[in-house]
């Protein structure tokens, strides 16, 4: 298990979360003083750490190969022994590995192993409407679905989950994902870690007693969402990874079901963000943490070319200012903004060839611009309201709606340049999540993060802030639009609605 440190980490991160003592535009990528950070991190709640970290295995996939995954009842072991109750692809934690290259066609077949309906969702990839995972569109339980189409997307780290409606939460949160990576075999051109120093990592916190799994949401669960006592990565709790002292790429995916969450090193020191939900920046961009909101990617380079014979431990930073007091609250679980250890490297002396660099540029993304006027402007206000009446007395709106899976709530013109308008007037944080496309991030109210500038198919909105994005639509169908916070997702906020 880790050893737990302090962190000393620079004020960046505070920037990053809105909060004083950087001004309103945020920190540069030098930071802004060393101020202490918030209390270290947790140690997980009596459950051993140390086991190696393991990869989920690869299934690759490109045009006339294919691929299965099946979803069933699986066991995990989390300290207590082996334990069933989970729900896993392929009976791994995380599911397999799919990777494919634009332009190929994806074909992958799920099979429905579990007692009730599920399906999949494609996070991140623009997939016909039919492929894509709708959560009125689902798979019985002994049933099959064949989903091909051809990927149209920047090569990046994306993931695949279920989605059904009202089951999407507790199929995740018992395992059911996977990393999705589209790969255009440029990297190594790039400059980028390939191969056993290109790691992709699942963060998913879970609520641990005893070596048990619990999902057992109450009425505040609803409110807030269900947050756990620990951070798995990869399924494992503080697993080791032995690497070289080189540049290391890792691929990180938080697929938790609502909370948010501050990768880190524990020192304290600088990494590279060089890629978000939909592919790599224009450079990479040096930052002492990333905020991670559940559903949300991000690509980043630590250079352990000076560790070797060490230990470097990598954690979630304790960070504030994530929204209502309640997030945590009288769940046993930690609140939102905790500090979590997650797992730590132990670089190896010996280095087999060359340790890498770290890349100046990439290919420049081309933008919208902020500026310009869109054909079309809409506003979606993000409101809550907590009752005493267990789950459908705590509702979270869009536009004062609830999901209704017959309704259609609005008409997108297809290819049309948009702006979309994130107003959330609630107490919390929502992850805002769009299907059918990727988006850009034009303004935001509060402090700029460090993923604004890239292509993004999900967005933070802070509480009481408002954030734009520009989008378009490059195919016709319907599609929702939702919180990714799984249990305010599956509580109604979610919206349907049409390109034509």
């Amino acid at each position: 298990m880790l050893n737990r440190r302090t962190f000393a980490l620079g004020s960046t991160s505070l920037a990053a979360l809105g909060l004083s003592g950087c001004g309103g535009g945020g920190c540069n990528s030098n930071g802004c003083g060393e101020g202490m950070m918030g209390s270290e991190p947790l140690a997980p709640p009596n459950v051993p750490g140390g086991a190696a970290l393991t990869l989920a295995a690869p299934i690759e996939l490109g045009t006339g190969t294919h691929g299965e995954i099946s979803a069933a009842p699986g066991s995990y072991d989390l300290g207590g022994g082996s334990r069933s109750g989970a729900l896993l692809f392929n009976q791994q934690w995380p599911g397999p590995t799919l990777r494919v290259a634009p332009g190929a066609t994806f074909d992958v077949t799920l099979r429905n192993g579990i007692a009730e309906a599920t399906n999949v969702h494609w996070h991140g990839l623009v997939a016909p409407p039919s492929m894509d995972g709708h959560p009125m569109d689902v798979v019985a339980a002994a049933a099959e679905k064949r989903h091909t189409f051809v990927v149209d997307n920047r090569a990046g780290t994306y993931w695949y989950h279920p989605h059904p409606d009202r089951r999407t939460a507790r199929q995740a949160y018992l395992g059911l994902a996977g990393f999705l990576l589209v790969d255009d075999g440029r990297d190594a051109a790039r400059g980028l870690p390939t191969g056993q120093r290109d790691l992709a990592l699942l963060l998913a916190d879970k609520r641990i007693g005893q070596g048990v799994l619990d999902y057992s949401p109450g009425m505040l669960d609803w409110a807030t969402g269900w947050l756990g006592n620990a951070v798995l990565v990869n399924g494992k709790v503080s697993p080791v990874a032995t690497v070289e002292p080189a540049v290391l790429r890792l691929r990180l995916l938080n697929g938790s079901n609502a909370r948010i969450l501050n990768p880190a090193l524990s020192d304290g020191r600088m990494f590279w963000l060089i890629g978000t939900d939909g592919g790599l920046l224009d450079a990479p961009v040096a930052v002492r943490s990333v905020l991670l909101a559940p559903g949300e990617r991000v690509e980043v380079l630590l250079d352990l070319t000076r560790d070797g014979g060490t230990s470097v431990g990598f954690v979630s930073a304790p960070f504030s200012g994530a929204g209502s007091s309640m997030m945590g609250g009288g769940s046993g679980a930690p609140a939102q903004g905790a500090g979590f250890d997650l797992m730590h490297f132990n670089v190896s002396a010996p280095l087999a060839g060359n340790a890498g660099l770290i890349p100046t540029t990439f290919a420049p993304i081309v933008r919208h611009d902020p500026n310009l006027a869109a054909q079309r402007t809409r506003v979606f206000e993000l409101t809550g309201m907590h009752g005493m009446g267990g789950m459908n007395s705590a509702w979270h709106h869009i536009n004062g709606l609830l999901y209704d899976g017959a309704r259609i709530d609005f008409i997108v013109p297809l290819a049309q340049l948009e702006r979309w308008q994130f107003v959330n007037r609630s107490d919390e944080p929502h992850p805002m999540h769009v299907h059918g496309t990727q988006f850009q991030v034009l303004s935001r109210s509060g402090a700029t993060l460090p993923t604004d500038p890239g292509w993004k198919d999900t967005v933070l909105v802070r509480s009481q802030e408002t954030v734009q994005v520009g989008l378009r639509f490059g195919i016709a169908g319907t599609f929702v639009l939702h919180c990714h916070n799984l249990e305010h997702e599956d509580n109604g906020m979610m919206l349907n609605f049409t390109v034509v």
